[in-house]
């Protein structure tokens, strides 16, 4: 800490010593006695996530007052793995936590007299990180499966347009054909990142497959039948005719 003593004139031999002068030189010399009788403790501060725990290294804290310039601690890592000050004196300082992704803390902190250290925890909350929802309308649902988790979204619910639910298989298996039809949240809206979305596609559509219809004039009934099933068909209800 600076220390501004009273104005100190220089004098060369035999010049005069004026009253104003020698109070000076006494009132400089009380002003280093009293700095260093002063005493001053070691502020040690723990920086810690709110959620796990965790060590939070890249934090900044500034020590504020207003009889000194702030302050900035400085990180203590290997076991100690804590922000320090050294020599901070007594009296009512605010402190500035910062750290990138995490809510700004303030503290308002007593360093008493006693030159005992001073130990404190803080715990940050991280922010809540949203942004803007795109519009994913009419594209393929592979393309916005893909769209989705680049914003940072979570797709956790797929729903065509039969009600059928889809899973993270399907969406490998889908063709270009399958395009979103819905999306919830929808584009436009702010969205936290790494929250849910669900999307309504359209459904696959079923191949129907045709066949022509063998000939069965002058077979039996069981000769039909096995006619039939060899090109996949299905013998339905039968109706017995007299020939005459």
């Amino acid at each position: 800490m600076a220390i501004t003593h009273p104005p100190l004139i220089k004098a060369t031999p035999g010049d005069p010593i004026t009253s104003e002068a020698w109070n000076n030189l006494i009132d400089s010399i009380k002003i280093l006695y009293e700095k260093h009788n002063q005493s001053t403790s070691q502020l040690t501060i723990a920086v810690m996530d709110d959620g796990d725990n965790h060590v939070i290294k890249n934090a900044q804290i500034t020590v504020t007052s207003e009889k000194i310039p702030p302050i900035i601690a400085r990180y203590a890592g290997a076991d100690i793995k804590k922000y320090i000050v050294t020599d901070i004196s007594h009296g009512n300082y605010t402190l500035f936590v910062e750290a990138e992704n995490y809510a700004l803390e303030k503290r308002e902190l007593v360093i008493p007299e006693s030159s005992e250290p001073v130990d404190i925890n803080i715990e940050m909350t991280k922010t809540v990180q949203q942004r803007q929802v795109d519009n994913y309308f009419g594209l393929s649902l592979v393309a916005g499966d893909t769209a989705i988790k680049e914003a940072g979204f979570l797709l956790n619910r797929i729903i065509d347009s039969h009600g059928k639910e889809l899973t993270q298989a399907d969406i490998k298996d889908a063709g270009p054909g399958i395009k979103v039809l819905n999306q919830v949240p929808e584009a436009g809206l702010i969205h936290r990142v790494g929250g849910p979305m669900a999307l309504m596609v359209s459904a696959k559509a079923a191949v129907e497959q045709r066949v022509k219809v063998p000939d069965l004039k002058g077979l039996s009934l069981n000769e039909a039948r096995v006619a039939l099933e060899d090109v996949g068909l299905v013998l339905g209800e039968t109706n017995t005719i007299s020939s005459k």
